[in-house]
Parts: C-alpha cells; structure tokens; sequence
C-alpha cells in the first residue's frame, strides 16, 4: 500500500474519527441505549437513548451512522480554527452554543460550557475544585483538528501549546490535558511518517516524545492558570502532572512490551492493564492509552482496530473508537474506508472542514465550498457558530407533564444537529394535542417540493463517482422517496441498495415551492 499523501491522511483522520464515534456511542456504559438490537454489527444501527436527565426524559431515536459529542466537539473546534480568532471562538461561541445541541456530553463538559456561557473561566469560578478534578476524555477527543491545521508544517512545540490551551478550557486535571497532548504528538508521528510503520514503532515513539507531550505547561504562557491551580486545586497539582506522566509512560512501556508477544498478545489483558474497565475508563489517559495499543495492535487492519475499540462494552467505546480511528486515519489515509461506513452522518462536511483545515487560507476555502450551497436554499438564519437553516422538526413526550420539540437544523458546512426546546403543559390531553400537531415549521413533507437543477448542481453530480453506475430509474426512485417523506435517508438508501451518500446528494436539490 502507497504512503498516503498530507490531505490523505488528515482526511482519513476526520472521517475515521467520526465513524468510531458512531459505531461504539451505542455500546457505551454512559449511552443508555433503550434499544434490544446491541449485537456488535459491522454497520451502523439505529437505536433509541433516554436523555434530557431527571426533570425532561425522553427518548431519543438515534439514526444508523449518527455521532455523539465527540465528533461535535472535533468539529466545533475545527470550525473556531478557520474563524481565526479560535480560542475566543471557541470559549464564547461555541461551547455555550453547543448546549442546545449536545449529544451524549459529559457532565465535566456541559458543566464548563455553562460556565463559559456566564462569561466566566472555569479556572476561576466558584466550581473551580471541580473544574480541577475534571479529568475525563472530553479534552483529548476533540484536538483532531488543531494537529490538521498545522500539518504542512508541524511545529510540536507549538502543537502542544494550542491543544493545552483547548483543553484547559473545560477540564483542569492532568489525566485529561496529558491524555489530549499525548493523541496530539501521537497523530504528528503518524503525519510526519513518510515510510511504513513498524510494528511497536508508535508505542517506541510516543515514549522517546515524551519530553514534549508530558512537558508542564509554559509558566510564561499559562502564568494565571497555573497560579489558579495553587489556589483552587485540592491537591499537589506539579506532582499531580509528574506522577501522572509517570504511570503513563509505564503503561506505554507494558504496551510496548506485550506487542512483542506478535499474535500471542492478548487485548482484552492489556486494555485492563491501562484501566480501559475500570471505574476510571472515562479518564483522559486511558483513552489515549487504549487508542495507542489498538492502532499498534492493528495498524495493518483499521477497519477491526476501530471496531475493537467500538465493541469493547464495558468501555469508552464511542471515545476509544473515535480516538482510535483518528489515529488509523492518520496512518492508511482514506482509501480503506468501506462503502458502508461512509454512511456516517455528515460525510461530506467532514471531507470540506478537513479541507478547509488543510488549506493556506482557510476562510476562504470555506467560503468557496459554502457559497455554491447557500445559494441552494432561501431560509438561513443566523446563529453563534454561523448560518443554519431548519429541516424538520419533531416533537416527542417527557414524562406525563412534557413536551420537547427537537428541530433538525444543518449548518452551511453541511454539519446537521438536533436543536431542542421543553415546555412544560397542564394536562395529558394537551400532550396528546401537542404531540399530534407538529410545530407551524414542520410539514416539509406537507408542503410541496420541486427538485431543482442548476449548471453547477449537474456538474457535481455527473463528478461525483458515486453516479457512475446508477441509472436515472434509480434517481428517480430515490427522488420520489424523498420528496414524499415516509423514510429517512437511511431507508431510502438500503431499499434500493445504494450509499446514503448517493441519497444526500439527490436531497440537497430538493426544496420548497
């Protein structure tokens, strides 16, 4: 197999990440999946999760190919790169947005988004003592990005600065902001490796870079936050860092040790070695930890290194998949990628934000890839991370005494998510009422459609290679499925036995009279 290029790799990066995270969210312990289908399937599956917490339950259905917060995350903080400005972005657009559309957040996470959203740093708040012992995943599994915007010139130490400076913003302790440098040197090895990869060569050079990923944070640079961990934090927080990297590096070293046992290696044994089922399976370094042993492990074989990581139950799964798919991606490229898996919701953005990441001017990249989009539709409105338009919308009960309208909206890069509102109502006939009469926004499907065709729409569509094999009966099938309503893009895709891909092309046409 030929060393994938630069933009091969980064793009394999994305997307391998985002079909991790939708393959393993429904197998993990903190999903709550409702549903009875949680065999392993080599596909993704649609299934229902109760979220919304104590006072607005519900059940959610979850499509096949749908992600969690981690691959929102990834995306919210690519989108804060190409806006410039990232790190204000980030902290005052974008976290605070992404509470009305998470999916699957931890509570370290939303805690420090709501915190931002007040205009305060969670370093500095009145739950600091708990912003400091904040040291799960959520850090590690969204800094993706930061290593594609500097892949054409990889600058470590400041690689490292950038991802400490992401990650402090939600989590303070040093299992998660070690845990997001070691994935970020861990995925500039693979960028930078120019020839094949040994096997144990990651595991060898993640431990000879750890001056650079468990380096403290630069007191020139992290001054104030590093005067509030002497404040805030209840610990030792210098010792803290130091043992932390310690136990790390230790672990590497088990890793390294057990692969030289070749086909003899056992993976359930190691991942419990580094904690992959312990009660601290959600930490910030078990989850790198776990992704490094599984992409060494299966470095000649992605497809079963990410469904590993999605299928160990009783584990991260979404986390450790998407992690572990960030960094196969990074090593085979975007090639190996099965048909089935480039079902995952949002492909295509996630191949234009990779792209846009990548480019020498990134505003501008974006701006070609979504002005020819924008132009397709008439009902954008503004929101903090950008255009969106609304798609459909649902409403489902909560309880006896709720209701929660969920809009779907999509952005201009493509990227979809569920913006969600709860009412509280004065008795079960008026939730029956409700539930009944969908919002005024609803009937897209009631509504009559056109399918339009521009020069540029038929231009993409006779490029995409996708259409090279189907014929216009077909076209027009999948057309007339969209237009009337009664299946989702998924349906519509396995009934007439093609991607989904080939369906959200052909839907991006349709539009309101």
């Amino acid at each position: 197999m030929a060393i994938p290029t630069i933009k091969e790799k980064c793009t394999g990066a994305l997307v391998a990440s985002a079909i991790g995270d939708a393959l393993g969210w429904p197998y993990e312990f903190r999903a709550r999946n409702k549903s009875n289908n949680i065999k392993n399937s080599d596909f993704f599956i649609e299934w229902t999760r109760s979220t919304g917490g104590k006072y607005w339950n519900h059940y959610e259905n979850i499509l096949p190919g749908e992600y969690s917060d981690d691959t929102q995350m990834i995306l919210s903080v690519a989108r804060s790169i190409i806006g410039g400005d990232w790190e204000n972005i980030f902290a005052k657009n974008e976290l605070p947005f992404w509470l009305e559309y998470e999916r699957g957040g931890g509570f370290a996470l939303k805690r420090a988004a709501k915190i931002l959203k007040g205009g305060t740093n969670p370093w500095e708040s009145n739950e600091s003592q708990k912003y400091f012992n904040a040291g799960g995943n959520g850090a590690v599994m969204r800094i993706l990005p930061h290593v594609i915007a500097r892949a054409c010139k990889i600058d470590i130490k400041e690689l490292m600065i950038d991802v400490i400076k992401d990650s402090i913003f939600t989590h303070g302790h040093p299992r998660a902001i070690l845990g997001a440098t070691c994935y970020a040197y861990a995925l500039s090895v693979l960028l930078r490796k120019e020839s094949v990869l040994g096997y144990g060569e990651l595991i060898n050079s993640v431990i000879e870079g750890r001056g650079e990923w468990a380096a403290f944070p630069d007191s020139t640079i992290f001054s104030d936050w590093i005067e509030a961990t002497k404040r805030n934090s209840d610990y030792d927080y210098f010792e803290t860092w130091s043992l932390c990297a310690q136990s790390m590096v230790q672990k590497l070293n088990f890793i390294s040790n057990s692969l030289k046992k070749g086909l003899l290696v056992n993976d359930k044994e190691v991942l419990e070695q580094v904690e992959c089922f312990a009660k601290s399976n959600g930490a910030g370094d078990v989850a790198i930890l776990s992704a490094l042993y599984l992409t060494s492990r299966y470095a000649n074989n992605p497809i079963l290194g990410i469904k590993s990581g999605a299928f160990s139950v009783g584990a991260d799964t979404d986390t450790i998949a998407s992690i572990t798919g960030g960094l196969l991606g990074m090593l085979c490229g975007i090639t190996w990628i099965p048909a089935e898996w480039k079902m995952v919701q949002d492909y295509n953005c996630l191949i234009n934000i990779a792209e846009s990441l990548l480019a020498e001017d990134m505003k501008e990249a974006t701006k070609k890839i979504t002005t020819q989009y924008k132009e397709q539709y008439n009902n954008w409105e503004s929101s903090p991370i950008g255009k969106i338009r609304a798609v459909s919308d649902l409403v489902v009960p909560s309880g006896k005494t709720g209701i929660v309208y969920i809009k779907k909206v999509e952005s201009l890069s493509g990227q979809t998510f569920y913006l969600k509102k709860f009412e509280r109502i004065k008795s079960s006939s008026e939730l029956t009422q409700n539930i009944k009469r969908q919002p005024a926004t609803v009937p897209l499907l009631n509504k009559s459609k056109v399918f339009s065709l521009n020069n540029n729409a038929v231009e993409t569509i006779i490029k995409n290679p996708l259409f090279e094999r189907i014929t216009l009966k077909k076209v027009l099938q999948i057309l007339y499925a969209i237009m009337n309503g009664n299946q989702n893009y998924a349906e519509i895709a396995k009934k007439n036995k093609v991607d989904q891909e080939i369906v959200e092309v052909i839907k991006d046409f349709v539009i309101k009279e």
